[in-house]
């Protein structure tokens, strides 16, 4: 692990101005074939709750649901942002912006046109996440294969939608055009609680936009975890690169 203590000392100084802010696929659970298999390596529920007593603000910020955040955080205190910022659960409550509830009825319509158009693609598995959709490929034998196969037909459904399309590792993403990004969501919490301070962990290209989120604060850290499949823009970025969610979570324990 790449790290120095110096790095963390404007964060630590003062952690009631500061926030931490981290994605959960490959950062807090290894990244799996099958995604509802994904568990956040042992103790990160605990060291996020522990986080969230001495920091101003702490969250995660993922491209799951936050429904599904729920089942697999159990941290009090931790504020669970889903779906690229376009949920998140406060109080009990789930919270959905509206530019993005606005487009549900197209989001079911590129699922349906998924449903019919990915049976001929081995390996290819359509997730259906309310406001969002993802293709993920890791189960295909050959995953590259049945991405480059997936990957017009994917771009088609979203287009005739009126949707995004962004993609990941192993996985194409459909989402609405108006719903913002992880930076988007970064900026909200920072500015409600005027953080001067923050953490951003990733692992993939849709956390480039929180890492960007740190621009301008007095003391903004990007932590890339780092695998074979790491884009080299997120490498590029990072502060400190790590190279597994284990030595991330364990990070995490040092600021606790």
């Amino acid at each position: 692990m790449s790290t120095a203590p110096a790095v963390f000392a404007g964060l630590l100084a003062h952690p009631e101005a500061a926030g931490i802010f981290c994605d959960f696929d490959g950062c807090l659970s290894p990244i799996v074939p099958d995604p509802d298999a994904a568990r956040p390596v042992r103790g990160a529920s605990a060291i996020l709750e522990r986080l969230a007593k001495r920091y101003a603000s702490v969250a995660v910020v993922s491209g799951r649901s936050v429904a599904d955040l729920a089942r697999r955080i159990h941290a009090p205190g931790v504020r669970l942002i889903g779906l690229h910022g376009m949920e998140e659960l406060r109080s009990g409550v789930v919270t959905v912006l509206p530019e993005a509830e606005a487009a549900r009825g197209a989001v079911e319509r590129a699922a349906e046109h998924l449903e019919r158009s990915l049976r001929g693609v081995r390996g290819a598995m359509l997730e259906r996440k309310g406001l969002a959709l993802a293709v993920h490929f890791r189960r295909a034998r050959d995953p590259v294969e049945a991405e480059r196969i997936a990957s017009p037909l994917v771009v088609e459904a979203a287009a005739d939608a009126g949707l995004a399309v962004v993609p990941g590792r192993r996985i194409l993403e459909v989402r609405p055009m108006e719903g913002g990004d992880k930076g988007d969501a970064v900026r909200r919490v920072i500015a409600e609680h005027g953080l001067e301070a923050a953490l951003a962990g990733g692992d993939d290209v849709g956390d480039l936009p929180a890492f960007a989120a740190l621009d301008g604060l007095p003391v903004g850290i990007r932590v890339a975890v780092a695998s074979a499949e790491s884009p080299a823009p997120l490498v590029e970025r990072a502060d400190v690169v790590v190279g597994s969610p284990k030595e991330f979570v364990a990070l995490l324990r040092r600021l606790a």
